[in-house]
């Protein structure tokens, strides 16, 4: 009994304890956020959130008078800054916040907003990678990544940002851009899914015909083109909004990357050189110098890939390039060097293996340009390119009959290679075998006149 009644006894002893403890604690953080609700700052906010950025600015300069380094307070400033689009005052008070807190979240993704509208999209994707390690299940930090990835035509990095969220929780804006990467990854099916499952085309045509000058909206409808094949809808579209506004930065990336896929080498040069004139940003510099490549200017494109490794050591395609740019311009040790280097990076990366190969060819080192070709019809056997450039190392080597089945295979997959006709007439020449020989010099010719045909229009065919 006696036992009973203190079991009873220290049970509602506990009772009492948690409810006394529950009100004190409880009871603490509605007065605590009651003050917080009080604070200079939090009326700083409200009168942000009314418009009045003059008040709000006067309550944390009274905030920073006295402390200097509050950390909030130079966030909010930031904020303030940032609406009045002093963007570059605002990137120093967001800077100086995550200094004296490297965990803030909300300088952390205001730093990244303010580097996007500042065209610095190579930085503010780096801000919003520090941003995600805050905060790994931020959709809208995502979002924003994702976006930036895609601008950039990093479109793997992009899809396994945004893969996993349905159609119909995608912003708008966001559609366009996924449907051209989908397309550029080869998901062509997905793309098209995607674009009529969201109605997007439709939804674009409605707020063009509200705004027919915006910007934004022809650069949507250019992407989504893009994914459905439609190359001559999506440079209208782009050269649309160029007319408009001839200093916009996405549309002079969207020209350049639709004029280099046409083949119109002329026009993305022309628009690569506006680019440069209008942003010293890292991403626009690997972009204009993949075209200067594209139009044989290998010096330009030396010489900007030299800076972009200097400061991005770690990019095989950029050291792919600048080993490209070296061996056209008949620089082979610097050739090597790079091309060996995109290798350490990247041991799978075939196009440096077939560019070693014709450094081999140039050198004269046979045996080795056979085995780099090698390596990549391993894993490529119709390579076209590698066919030829194996064929023609056979056939200085005097393994004509190699050579024949070598070029014979390179013929099949790409029929309008002139080079092959060319080296199929030597081949032939070199056996004796004249009529053949002569068959393909003709071929020969036919071929690369009608590339010179094909190409001559396009490169001189002028903005709508």
């Amino acid at each position: 009994m006696f036992r009973n009644r203190t079991n009873v006894g220290g049970r509602l002893f506990l009772a009492a304890l948690v409810v006394f403890l529950s009100a004190m604690y409880l009871g603490a953080d509605p007065q605590k956020k009651t003050l917080e609700a009080n604070s200079p700052l939090s009326t700083a906010r409200a009168e942000l959130k009314r418009g009045d950025t003059s008040a709000a600015e006067k309550i944390v300069w009274d905030a920073l008078s006295s402390n200097p380094n509050e950390e909030s307070a130079l966030t909010l400033l930031g904020t303030i800054r940032e609406k009045q689009k002093r963007y570059a005052e605002a990137e120093a008070l967001f800077r100086r916040s995550i200094q004296l807190n490297p965990k803030s979240i909300e300088a952390s993704k205001h730093l990244a907003s303010v580097l996007v509208l500042e065209d610095k999209d190579a930085e503010a994707a780096d801000q919003y990678l520090e941003a995600l390690v805050l905060v790994p299940q931020d959709a809208h930090v995502k979002m924003e990544l994702a976006r930036l990835y895609m601008g950039q035509r990093k479109c793997s990095e992009a899809l396994s940002l945004i893969g996993a969220i349905p159609a119909a929780e995608l912003p708008s804006e966001v559609i366009p851009p996924k449907a051209s990467c989908l397309t550029a990854l080869g998901h062509g099916s997905e793309a098209a899914a995607l674009i009529a499952q969201t109605q997007i085309l439709g939804t674009l045509n409605r707020a063009l015909s509200r705004n027919p000058n915006s910007v934004p909206t022809l650069l949507a409808l250019s992407q989504v083109y893009t994914a459905q094949n439609k190359r001559e809808q999506s440079l209208a579209a782009l050269q649309r909004a160029h007319s408009i506004d001839p200093d916009s930065l996405p549309v002079l990336r969207s020209l350049i990357v639709e004029d280099m896929e046409a083949r119109q080498g002329r026009l993305a040069l022309q628009f690569a050189n506006e680019l440069q004139e209008k942003s010293t940003g890292l991403d626009d510099k690997y972009l204009i110098a993949a075209v200067m490549l594209q139009g044989k200017k290998y010096d330009s494109a030396a010489q900007l890939l030299e800076d972009y490794t200097a400061r991005r050591p770690q990019d095989s395609k950029a050291a792919l390039g600048l080993g490209i740019a070296y061996l056209a311009e008949g620089k082979y040790v610097d050739a090597r060097k790079w091309l060996e280097h995109c290798l350490e990076l990247d041991p799978h990366l075939l196009e440096a293996h077939y560019e070693l190969g014709m450094l081999s060819r140039k050198e004269g080192k046979t045996s080795e340009g056979i085995q780099h070709f090698e390596t990549v019809l391993q894993k490529q056997p119709e390579n076209p390119k590698a066919l030829l450039g194996i064929g023609t190392l056979y056939l200085e080597e005097g393994q004509f009959e190699k050579a024949e089945a070598a070029l014979r295979r390179s013929q099949k997959a790409d029929a309008s290679e002139p080079e092959t006709e060319y080296q199929l007439s030597l081949l032939f020449t070199r056996m004796g075998k004249q009529q053949e020989a002569q068959q393909h010099m003709t071929r020969f010719r036919q071929l690369k006149q009608a590339r010179d045909n094909e190409l001559t229009p396009r490169d001189q065919s002028k903005p709508m």
